[in-house]
């Protein structure tokens, strides 16, 4: 059985939702965000404790996209994906690299310039960079989803998971700012009606918008 280490509202949603979609079966393990070290096992699927991480008889994998691919391969019962030979193979893998290289950190500059500076006078300059970025990257995605339901050609696939959760994520903009357009709000609302997209929203505390019902709590603790 999977294990996952994840917390509650983070990137390892992707990866719960995948789970659940999947119908896999997978045990979870809460990772407190600031006491990681208190967690048995953690450190061992991924040295770097960050999450999601997964074990898989022995076998571990994180970072988001690497976890995902993995399920898709894994479980390829599961109907998360092509396989490797299988028809949209290549554009499921482009996908996957493009969120994680390029939209995975969309919004850092934005909401958290001192990430990137540690001088508060540059933070302006790195907002707005990160704010130019933000928009070209939506208009990719409208032009690569218009008149599509799914990434892929061939069907729903982790590639329409972890892009719903990182459009999600436009709910911490405080100023309203949304990523892409219609094309891009038509699909994470088909994603979000997936039943096991719903269900992992359920296990971590989460809206419709991905923003936590209980700010305060990560898995059930106290912050």
């Amino acid at each position: 059985m999977i294990e996952l280490f994840q917390i509650t509202g983070s990137s390892s949603f992707a990866a719960r939702a995948a789970l659940e979609e999947g119908g896999i079966s997978y045990t979870d393990h809460n990772v407190h965000p600031r006491h990681r070290d208190k967690i048995p096992g953690f450190a061992e699927a991924n040295p770097l404790k960050y999450v999601p991480a997964i074990v898989d008889e022995g076998v571990s994998v994180y970072e988001t996209s690497a976890v995902l691919l993995y399920l898709v391969e894994r479980f390829p019962e599961a109907g998360l994906g092509p396989g490797p030979g299988q028809p949209g193979r290549c554009e499921l893998l482009r996908w996957m690299v493009y969120l994680a290289n390029t939209v995975h950190n969309i919004h850092y500059p934005i909401l958290w310039p001192g990430f990137l500076c540690d001088d508060a006078a540059g933070h302006e300059g790195v907002r707005v960079k990160g704010l130019s970025k933000f928009a070209a990257t939506g208009e990719h995605l409208e032009a690569e989803l218009a008149g599509k339901d799914w990434c892929l050609a061939e069907g729903f696939s982790v590639a329409d998971i972890y892009l719903y959760m990182l459009k999600g994520w436009e709910a911490y903009h405080e100023d309203g700012l949304r990523l892409g357009g219609p094309a891009l709000d038509a699909h994470y609302t088909r994603v979000g009606a997936r039943p096991g997209v719903a269900r992992a929203r359920e296990l971590d505390d989460l809206d419709e918008r991905l923003l936590r019902l209980n700010p305060d709590m990560r898995g059930g603790q106290p912050l």
